[in-house]
């Protein structure tokens, strides 16, 4: 049913003249009349008896009469709620980062794009949310950024290789004995106390820097935590030990960053993401952020 139509038949009916009806809705009575009986052709029954100028109620026009405010009120609430749900309608995106590492270009790029869709709801996770892998096929996380080896998450086909390295880095705090060198090597680090990425959830992280240490063949100790991997940079300015910091550039308070100049330690930076996810954007922010990569945004 045309509601349209069914007001204008209500109107009529209100003021007892197709023609006062028509001036009240700003169209000529002939357009009103055609409208009237095209609304009666759809509902297949005469809904008023035209005779000597009077306009009078058929059986069915009263019994739509009766239903007619019922219906037009009714249909004014759903269109308030669609609309009103539609509004607060926000689309979410939930981005898991493991280990602070972060690529570069990704802040900025976030920036951007949330400012061009301001009701996105975005979550952003650390590794103790979920394991990686759980989150992406279990739908509790969409994206995921993280360093791994060439060998890693090779079966997921929603691997992206965003980088690669072929050099490791470590942060020292800056009255380090190692601080002022141009570069060193796993050598020079030998005895030295690591601070790794916390135990969490997902221990891919931290399973990648023990696999470092014990390549290198160096004496080391660890210095164990239990905080989240993003404060991990408050304990090198105090001297609680040193931290790999090769898949970000950012670069503490009171702390350096050093490259190791040992070359047989490559690694990747990956962007994971499950292909069957129906978050539709998804897509959407990973074709943008590829292209902003590229610099062609």
């Amino acid at each position: 049913m045309d509601i349209e139509r069914l007001k204008e038949f209500v109107l009529i009916i209100e003021v007892g003249s197709l023609k006062t009806a028509s001036r009240m809705l700003g169209i000529s009575p002939s357009v009103l009349s055609f409208r009237l009986s095209s609304f009666e052709n759809s509902l297949g029954v005469p809904l008023l008896e035209r005779n000597n100028r009077r306009l009078q109620l058929t059986p069915s026009g009263e019994l739509l009469l009766k239903s007619a405010s019922n219906l037009i009120s009714t249909w004014e609430t759903l269109k308030t709620n669609v609309k009103t749900n539609s509004a607060t309608y926000a689309s979410s995106l939930k981005i898991q980062l493991c280990a602070r590492s972060m690529p570069n270009e990704l802040g900025p790029f976030l920036d951007v794009y949330c400012r061009n869709h301001p009701r996105l709801f975005l979550d952003l996770y650390d590794e103790n949310t979920c394991s990686i892998l759980e989150g992406l096929h279990s739908g509790l996380t969409d994206l995921v950024f993280v360093p791994g080896t060439r060998d890693d998450y090779r079966n997921e086909k929603g691997r992206v290789i965003l980088s690669s390295y072929n050099h490791l880095s470590v942060l020292v705090p800056c009255d380090h004995r190692l601080s002022k060198k141009p570069s060193i090597s796993f050598h020079d680090l030998s005895g030295e106390t690591f601070v790794l990425s916390p135990e969490m959830n997902d221990s891919t992280i931290r399973n990648l820097e023990l696999s470092f240490l014990d390549v290198s063949g160096i004496s080391y100790k660890l210095y164990d935590n239990h905080c989240s991997p993003f404060f991990l940079d408050l304990l090198v300015p105090i001297g609680k030990g040193i931290q790999f910091s090769t898949w970000s550039d950012l670069v503490p308070p009171n702390s350096v960053k050093l490259t190791i100049s040992d070359s047989e330690f490559e690694t990747y930076y990956y962007m994971l993401y499950n292909p069957e996810n129906r978050n539709p954007i998804l897509y959407e922010f990973i074709q943008l952020y590829l292209d902003y990569r590229k610099g062609k945004i």
